[in-house]
């Protein structure tokens, strides 16, 4: 049996989580879990890395307490966010959080010397404000002294790795979201140099790249011993992505959660103009690039929850599904609309938002919930048959991971709504595919295949058959042209 910590940080939480592999089946549980908690000092918004690197040291001696033996250690977080060390390695600030009000703007400052197309086309990534790249032009643009003073630079991942090993690395997928990285995997130098950025960018790493074992100083700190430290799918969305329990070609993927992201795997990125205008994004995995585009998701349901669920009234998810299916569908929205990004009120946002669309007033709750739902099916459909046409690909089966596929009404929507079978399964994605990911670094398993082939021996795939294919190919239709009318 081999044991695997992965180390997975997201925006709200983080967790250590022991992963077993014993004759190709994976196991996990969950070590310890703990708060991520940013914290707004004199105006900037900051992630607290000193408090996360302590609970991920309290992740480590909890391991040697309970003499659990590991065979490898790997990171993952979100993505853009970095940290600068200095020339004496180190840390000069803690890593600002990409929701800092400090890239406001900044495309002004940006289109001037590299307009966003240029950077999609050499970067092939989504050319948000809040991307690495944008982070450090707004530190030029304000004179930072942090800047002046950096010889490093690290993504959240690499700089724990950094902490853990005392090596210096870039690891490819978490670069990816930087637009620092071109479509080779190479660090884009025509962008760093047109913005006469320092040289901070060092050694580029595969998914996989063992870096070294703990330091002296984290052995002592923790009990352990020499574990190795590797370099993993540091993006959480690329750990999912090489972990899909998939088989065959010609699949794509949906993550389904707060957001949902929905891809397919290439072997280049996909940089042409219709990508960029349909704001999709090229990240890297485990030997394989994806394209994929972030979209709105049970989110639209998690704020009705939060409205009405009181103590006098329970409203939780298994009520909201089931009150949703026994509903009559009345009508569609557009889930991408600009009020639904962060009403005060969710419900009265779609409310007012079916209205202005000419669309039925739902007649209750569980009417309401399944429009959501319906409205997020489609823009599924709607987007697969997009990307589809950018990749030149025939998806035949669609993959659902993550959280979301607890909503078995969801899966079999989305079913209906693409006309192609959907196999649901597997919702702890992301920490699995770091440590898969570690597991094929050690020499564990061969590569993205038998990842995907550990996947399906471990957990069950429930297959969702589409149904009424006649209507749902009308209601597709419907949404396609209420989003194209939305744009105009």
């Amino acid at each position: 049996m081999n044991r695997y910590l992965a180390i997975d940080l997201g925006a709200e939480s983080g967790r250590g989580v022991l992963v077993t592999l014993d004759a190709g089946i994976v196991g996990m549980e969950e070590i310890h879990r703990f708060p991520n908690r940013p914290v707004r000092l004199a105006g900037t918004l900051y992630w607290d890395f000193p408090f996360l690197f302590a609970e991920i040291i309290a992740t480590l001696k909890q391991c040697a307490e309970r003499q659990i033996t590991l065979d490898a250690i790997g990171v993952d977080t979100w993505g853009v966010d970095f940290g600068l060390l200095g020339a004496d390695d180190k840390l000069l600030s803690c890593p600002v959080h990409y929701r800092d009000g400090r890239t406001d703007n900044i495309h002004d400052y940006s289109d001037a010397v590299m307009s966003r197309r240029e950077i999609f086309t050499a970067t092939s990534c989504e050319p948000w404000a809040i991307s690495s790249l944008f982070q450090l032009l707004a530190m030029q643009r304000d004179g930072s002294p942090i800047l002046g003073a950096a010889k490093t630079f690290l993504n959240v991942p690499d700089l724990i790795n950094f902490f853990l090993t005392g090596v210096k690395a870039s690891e490819k997928t978490i670069v990816s979201t930087a637009n620092l990285m071109d479509t080779k995997g190479n660090w884009a130098r025509d962008v760093i140099e047109r913005f006469k950025l320092p040289g901070i960018f060092g050694k580029l790493v595969e998914p996989g790249t063992v870096l070294g074992p703990l330091s002296d100083s984290l052995r002592e700190q923790t009990g352990l011993g020499a574990v190795p430290v590797v370099a993993t799918c540091g993006h959480d969305t690329s750990a999912v992505a090489a972990a899909v329990p998939a088989e065959g070609d010609n699949w794509a993927f949906l993550s389904c959660g707060t957001w949902s992201i929905l891809g397919e795997l290439l072997d280049e990125p996909v940089t042409t103009a219709a990508a960029y205008e349909q704001g999709c994004c090229n990240e890297y995995t485990l030997d394989a690039w994806f394209i994929c585009r972030n979209i709105l998701g049970l989110w639209l349901v998690q704020e009705l929850r939060r409205k009405w669920d009181t103590s006098g009234d329970a409203w939780d998810y298994n009520r909201m599904t089931a009150e949703a299916a026994r509903a009559e569908s009345i009508g569609m929205f557009n889930v991408e609309d600009g009020s639904l990004m962060a009403p005060a009120d969710m419900e009265q946002a779609q409310l007012d938002l079916l209205e202005s669309l000419g669309q039925p007033k739902p007649a209750s709750r569980g009417q309401l919930i399944r429009c959501v739902l319906e409205s997020l099916s489609l823009e599924y459909a709607h987007r697969l048959r997009l990307i589809d046409g950018l990749t030149a690909q025939k998806t035949d089966t669609l993959y659902m991971v993550g959280g979301g596929i607890a909503n078995t009404l969801l899966c079999q929507l989305t079913a209906n709504a693409l006309g192609l079978p959907v196999y649901a399964g597997a919702d702890q994605c992301t920490a699995l595919g770091n440590a898969l990911t570690v597991a094929a670094g050690m020499g564990a398993l061969g590569g993205p295949d038998e990842i995907r082939q550990v996947m399906r021996n471990s957990f069950e795939l429930k297959l969702y058959a589409p149904q009424e294919p006649g209507l749902w190919a009308g209601k597709l239709d419907q949404y396609s042209q209420l989003k194209s009318s939305s744009r105009r």
